[in-house]
């Protein structure tokens, strides 16, 4: 049984939901004095879930559940605003990102060991640390630095925790993505209007790609071939810059959402063929084929103001969106491009993560 696991920033809970019946069958209380949860990754074997909890300087923690009980198991007190947490991909370390929120200035990376939910290392970083990936084998860590004093992407060994390159890129960067085959990492400039090339190998970037205005989120497609970069395009339409990878090149730009509804958060499904990309204050998600770059779908949701998600069930056939504003989940058909159901959860939900297959 394949579960969704939603972060309620402002009840200060997840919801625990069965993806088969598109209900939720537990509620769980992030109790933390202070907390406000942002975020959440699973284990690969899916038996754990941890949440960071970012709200300075009262709670600066990770909650640790366990899947099968859905109950809190360990609270772990971490360094000022933890914004992000990635596992390895053989689930032993977490990484969680500590950003600067509020007057508080983090570089910090805080490692714990998932065995004995311990943190065993500290890295350092850039100014404003805001995301963090693993190459495929889990060999690196790359943790992007936004402030604009650091626009560098540091890459991590993960055997010793230590930085072994920093990666001067684009003007304000903002996320990026690790291509299936771990060879590239793709890094959105959100005022630089471009992204960043690096070659994992060499840790240099060997490529910029002029894309559109304010480039938010970047996903690859699941074979590597394209890259997707959502374009938030300040006052105007948003859109998508379709990239081929071999190319390092834009090959189409599909415009998304309008001046006061602009793109945000973008997903492809796992057999490549769709993907689907939600607005910044909308209740849009715009459907797009990926053979032909085009829209096939817009899909009317829930509301959302600032936070939002939007993500697929590991086999592909729904997707899961947030809607902060009403507190609520549209749950699509992929292959009908449909809302089947609206499960309430919590206020305000932030953040999704599933357990595998």
């Amino acid at each position: 049984m394949v579960l969704a696991y939603i972060v309620n920033n402002s009840s200060r809970s997840v919801s625990v939901i069965n993806t088969k019946t598109h209900s939720v069958i537990a509620t769980i209380p992030v109790t933390s004095p202070g907390a406000s949860p942002n975020n959440i990754a699973i284990t690969p074997d899916g038996k754990l879930a941890y949440v960071t909890n970012n709200q300075i300087p009262i709670n600066n923690s990770v909650t640790v559940i366990d899947s099968k009980t859905h109950s809190v198991i360990a609270t772990i007190n971490v360094a000022n605003g933890p914004s992000m947490v990635a596992f390895t991909p053989d689930g032993k370390l977490a990484y969680v990102v500590n950003t600067s929120i509020e007057g508080f200035t983090e570089r910090l990376v805080t490692v714990i060991d998932t065995k004995t939910h311990s943190i065993i290392a500290t890295v350092q970083v850039g100014s404003a640390p805001n995301s963090v990936a693993f190459t495929p084998d889990g060999k690196l860590a790359y943790v992007v630095n936004g402030a604009s004093n650091s626009n560098s992407v540091s890459a991590i060994d993960v055997k010793t925790h230590s930085v072994i390159a920093t990666i001067p890129v684009g003007s304000l960067p903002n996320r990026f993505a690790i291509s299936p085959d771990g060879k590239l990492a793709y890094v959105t400039n959100v005022t630089g209007d471009s992204c960043s090339v690096i070659d994992t190998k060499t840790h240099s970037v060997t490529a910029t790609i002029p894309v559109g205005n304010l480039p938010l989120g970047v996903k690859f497609t699941p074979n590597g071939k394209l890259a997707y970069v959502v374009n938030s395009n300040s006052g105007g339409t948003g859109s998508i810059s379709a990239i081929d990878v071999k190319t390092h090149s834009v090959i189409a730009t599909i415009p998304v959402g309008n001046p006061s509804d602009r793109p945000a958060n973008i997903a492809i499904t796992p057999d490549g063929k769709f993907a689907y990309v939600d607005t910044l204050s909308g209740d849009v998600v715009t459907a797009i084929d990926i053979k032909t770059h085009s829209v096939i779908a817009t899909i009317q949701v829930g509301n959302s103001q600032s936070f939002s998600f939007v993500e697929f069930t590991p086999d592909g056939k729904f997707a899961y969106v947030g809607n902060s504003s009403n507190g609520t989940v549209s749950v699509i058909d992929v292959k009908t491009h449909s809302v089947i159901a609206t499960v309430d959860v919590g206020t305000r939900p932030a953040s999704i993560a599933f357990t595998p297959n």
